[in-house]
């Protein structure tokens, strides 16, 4: 069973990628293909190519992956992975980030709405963190 991924290959490695059915995060059904308040891209492709590179070398210091792929994979399964109970998301309406949280692995990431990753770390400060973020980009 998928649970709605589709298997890609890149460098020889398979990943999951949402499916159609699963776009911008809303698997339940009700606004399929539509952006969200949670949401703004339909699936997240892969880490912005002129950052990743210091992305990783910035944040693997916390989250000890063996590679940069290692890390865009996870980083990209992450924001791919729809769990509306668990994980905090908004948009940002003047840039159209999303900015995703899960409470419980203090994972953080945004993704622009074209579905590029700009950024995977787990914050210093956990939650109080991505509230300092929704307070800083959404009540301005």
């Amino acid at each position: 069973m998928n649970h709605g991924f589709t298997p890609i290959e890149k460098g020889g490695i398979k990943m999951g990628t949402k499916g159609p059915s699963n776009h911008y995060g809303n698997a339940g059904g009700g606004r399929q293909g539509r952006h969200t308040k949670h949401i703004n891209y339909p699936w997240a492709k892969d880490f912005n190519k002129h950052s990743a590179k210091d992305h990783y070398e910035r944040h693997n210091n916390k989250q000890h992956f063996d590679s940069l792929e290692s890390y865009k994979q996870h980083a990209i399964k992450f924001a791919n992975d729809i769990d509306r109970k668990n994980y905090k998301s908004f948009v940002d309406s003047a840039t159209g980030k999303t900015y995703k949280y899960s409470p419980k692995s203090n994972e953080f990431i945004i993704v622009d709405k074209r579905g590029y990753i700009v950024t995977y770390y787990k914050p210093t400060g956990g939650y109080d963190y991505y509230k300092r973020q929704y307070v800083k980009y959404v009540k301005k």
